[in-house]
């Protein structure tokens, strides 16, 4: 995997990909910041299903900060935590344990939230407990023959289709 964009474009990340963890495409990625926009000085990022991290990493690349990424699996968590080390971004990114749909009372707000679960997840939930967690945009990466939820009041929504990938943005009103 590399790093499509920012201070760390072609950076090949040595980490390998785990099984189980279905990366972001290096053509979803780049259309995903397209969209968002390509630079993200001063912007705080959660992604809420680390992965590989590839899409935290990616916005710390960009400028975000600070970069939350979150995992439920230890042992991938570790991977994680190896490439944020590699790429020397420690001061800006961390990488924790956790399950992203059970959040503390006192959970971070974040202005950007990414959530890419598995295909064969339910999506309604990740929208439900996620957009509270965000001051702008969640972004739901999902099968793209999969809808995606309706968006929560104060929300908008648009999908944007790439092969069998879709991206579908919540943005506040």
């Amino acid at each position: 995997m590399r790093i499509t964009g920012g201070t760390h474009r072609s950076r090949r990340l040595s980490a390998k990909v785990l099984e189980g963890v279905r990366p972001t495409s290096s053509r979803v990625r780049e259309a995903l910041f397209n969209i968002l926009g390509n630079q993200l000085d001063g912007i705080s990022v959660l992604d809420a299903t680390g992965g590989t991290g590839i899409l935290g990493l990616e916005a710390a690349s960009r400028g975000a900060a600070p970069v939350v990424i979150q995992e439920l699996e230890r042992k991938v968590v570790r991977t994680i935590r190896r490439s944020v080390a590699e790429l020397d971004l420690r001061e800006r990114v961390s990488a924790i344990q956790a399950n992203s749909l059970r959040p503390g009372p006192d959970a971070a707000v974040f202005d950007i939230v990414f959530a890419d679960p598995p295909y064969a997840h339910e999506l309604e939930p990740w929208v439900e407990i996620l957009t509270p967690r965000t001051r702008d945009t969640l972004v739901l990466e999902h099968d793209a023959k999969t809808d995606a939820p309706e968006a929560p009041d104060g929300f908008d929504l648009r999908t944007r289709r790439y092969g069998g990938t879709a991206l579908s943005f919540y943005r506040r009103r």
